[in-house]
């Protein structure tokens, strides 16, 4: 019986010296194959899936001490594509240091990050002062004061530009270096871009996530470039090349930090923990030397083929872009100037009524363009300001940010006019086009609120719409005379000689903005003299070559359009803001005032105007023509006797 309880224990003794227990974990190698020493079952399951999890966070939580300090300076090499892919859409280096910049500034923001364990309020709240702080700086730098202090309108766009950046690059035409405010975009993206980059290739130890970002940068920048750019094949196959070497790198560096072991054979070989720990790891060495050669000759053998075969297939089809979605900016200089239709309207259609209105207050006038820049040969509307927001925009129906303003709806039809433009009158709210094709007109329908007048992509030369709108009255000199005149920042090209004696002459006594305004008005209208003739003393247009002669002659004789060309070109040379504008309003009567009601606009009631920008938005109106009665004295020459 003793036999048999002793066999029995030698045979329990073998099968437990026969399992495969695994030794125990090597310090320094993957907690995951350590886990996998626990029992199976149902408690050596659970046991497993929490070491598991408290593995995943801990990486999450501790910044990974296998990294070098000059990983940051990996993601910056990489940093410097997508930077380089703002750029074309700038111009003048704009686009480079927004980005650039902002891939910087992110960079330092994660890498401080990492570097100090900050929350993650703290890292929102440093990303989110940079942004504010340095973006005049890189994006914004028509907006500094003196060229280095910030103001309120550099925060005011910084903070708007969040949202309204994105539609304005994606919609302006390149280049637009001169616009402030899309800029924000690359400034924006540089500094997420930079700050996630360092944050997960840092702090979360994941070298490879952290690329992401900047390859997501780099789209940014490709979908909002312009249209048929294409990029070097060298520089895209050498960012590519830096990618996968970085990748090849920290993938053998992250095997190494996991203790993985490439010795072949190993779970046939059980040498003791420590030995094999020595071992494998001078051999895990041996080994990664290899590999990352071998990445390193697999992707300078692909650069090498894919080089060529990139040059030698070019040019590929384009590429489509953001804005070859959207319809293109309006560009209103492609349209003839208004004033050149001017003396037609004035002369061969005098007696024929251009626009009707239902009810005209007295005194008001219609608008039908406004002009702010000279280049020589005519009048013309200038590139849109500072925002993007400028110039024509499309309205649909509704004027923005004048909604419930209106204090009168009218109805006006037009016919013979030429061009786009839509007549408007007061503060216009609304317009509502009606008739045929009024889908057309309302859907081409934009509006500049700066100049307050109005165009249609669809325009005929008979339309009818009805106007909500509000009337103001011009400010009067008392409301003008004490405030200062907004800077005409624009500049005119190709000025006639003569223009600045004759500014001096007519301003020699003036005092202020308002009185120079008006001493060239006068100084116009009541030395000069109206004469529409085509003769060569009164030809039309008003280009540098008719100006001049107007000059040099020794009479002032013109019309509308030439005096008040000259008086804004005038007060350009002044540096006061002025812009010339066409329009029409009935005659006076004999009380002086213009005749208000239901009025039908001829040919002859067209009239050019001046209007001069004071501060807060205010505008005053001159008109330097003289009256059309006064004519200059034609001489006629006696006949000469002739001796018998």
């Amino acid at each position: 019986m003793s036999e048999s309880i002793e066999n029995t224990r030698k045979r329990m003794h073998r099968v437990v010296a026969d399992e495969d227990v695994p030794p125990p974990p090597v310090p320094g190698e993957n907690v995951a194959w350590a886990a996998s020493a626990v029992p199976s079952g149902r408690y050596g399951n659970a046991r497993t899936t929490r070491a598991r999890l408290r593995s995943f966070t801990e990486r999450l939580r501790r910044p990974s001490p296998s990294l070098p300090g000059w990983s940051v300076l990996v993601l910056a090499v990489l940093a410097a594509g997508p930077t380089l892919a703002f750029e074309p859409v700038f111009g003048n280096g704009q686009g480079l240091l927004a980005a650039g910049a902002g891939a910087a500034a992110g960079l330092a923001i994660g890498t401080a990050a990492s570097r100090w364990r900050w929350d993650l309020l703290s890292t929102l709240a440093a990303v989110a002062a940079v942004y504010l702080l340095l973006g005049g700086y890189a994006a914004l730098p028509q907006t500094l004061a003196n060229g280095f202090v910030p103001t309120g309108q550099t925060l005011q766009v910084l903070v708007l530009g969040v949202w309204r950046s994105w539609k304005d690059l994606l919609t302006l035409t390149p280049p637009i270096s001169t616009y402030s405010g899309p800029a924000v975009v690359p400034w924006i993206t540089g500094l997420l871009a930079g700050t996630l980059s360092s944050l997960i290739t840092i702090r979360l130890g994941r070298p490879v996530a952290g690329t992401m970002p900047m390859g997501i940068m780099g789209l940014v920048a490709i979908f909002f470039g312009p249209s048929g750019q294409e990029q070097p094949a060298w520089a895209v196959a050498a960012w590519w090349a830096v990618l996968v070497g970085w990748w090849a790198w920290a993938a053998q560096r992250q095997r190494l930090r996991l203790g993985q072991d490439v010795l072949a054979g190993r779970a046939d070989s059980a040498p003791a923990p420590a030995a094999r720990g020595a071992g494998g790891r001078m051999r895990s060495t041996v080994y990664a030397g290899r590999r990352v050669a071998g990445a390193l000759t697999i992707v300078a053998a692909g650069i090498a083929v894919a080089v060529p075969v990139t040059i030698a297939l070019s040019p590929l089809p384009g590429r489509v872009v953001g804005r070859d979605l959207v319809d293109p900016p309006l560009d209103v200089r492609t349209y003839p100037s208004p004033l050149s239709a001017f003396r037609h309207y004035s002369t061969d259609l005098k007696d024929d009524a251009l626009i009707t209105v239902s009810d005209l207050p007295d005194g008001q006038r219609v608008r039908i363009a406004a002009m702010d820049v000279y280049d020589g040969t005519t009048f013309g509307m200038s590139v849109a300001g500072e925002s993007a927001s400028e110039g024509y925009i499309p309205v649909g129906t509704a004027i923005p940010g004048r909604l419930g303003t209106a204090s009168a709806s009218i109805s006006v039809t037009t016919d013979k006019l030429r061009g786009p433009w839509v007549p408007v009158l007061g503060r216009p709210e609304n317009i509502v086009f009606t008739g045929d094709a009024a889908d057309a007109r309302r859907e081409g329908l934009h509006f500049d609120q700066w100049a307050n007048t109005a165009l249609t992509t669809s325009p005929s030369p008979q339309m009818a719409y009805t106007v909500e709108t509000s009337f103001v009255d011009a400010a009067t000199d008392g409301e003008l005379e004490n405030l200062p005149a907004a800077s005409f920042t624009n500049s005119d090209k190709n000025l006639p000689q003569g223009l600045e004696a004759l500014t001096a002459k007519a301003t020699e006594n003036a005092d202020g903005p308002l009185a120079t305004a008006r001493a060239i008005e006068h100084y116009l209208s009541d030395t000069g003299f109206y004469l529409q003739e085509n003769s060569v003393q009164s030809r039309p247009g008003v280009r540098t070559d008719r100006l001049e002669r107007m000059l040099k002659a020794p009479e002032l004789i013109g019309d509308d359009e030439q005096y008040a060309a000259l008086m804004a070109l005038m007060l350009h040379s002044k540096g006061i803001n002025a812009r010339v504008v066409m329009g029409a309003y009935p005659a006076e009567g004999e009380d002086g005032h213009n005749r208000g009601g239901a009025v039908k606009l001829l040919g002859a009631d067209l009239h050019v105007w001046v209007e001069v920008e004071f501060k807060d938005g205010m505008w005053g109106v001159f008109d330097p023509t003289p009256p059309r009665d006064r004519t200059p004295q034609t001489q006629v020459p006696k006949p000469k006797t002739v001796p018998r």
